[in-house]
């Protein structure tokens, strides 16, 4: 995902994390938030977990 998608994406949208440790802990995520510093976002789902990864990791 590039830097202008992401910072289209708002809470309620959903996305699917590519994990880069061979796709063990993929998962898609409804967000509640989402922050982008750089190339890495920031994301808060609604099921109450975090994540913080590369943006080319989303989808």
């Amino acid at each position: 995902m590039t830097t202008k998608d992401a910072e289209g994406l708002a809470c309620g949208d959903t996305v699917f994390w590519n994990d880069p440790d061979n796709g063990e802990c993929s998962r898609y995520i409804e967000i509640a938030s989402i922050k982008i510093v750089g190339d890495v976002a920031e994301i808060c789902a609604k099921d109450g977990g975090y994540l913080e990864c590369y943006l080319r990791e989303l989808q």
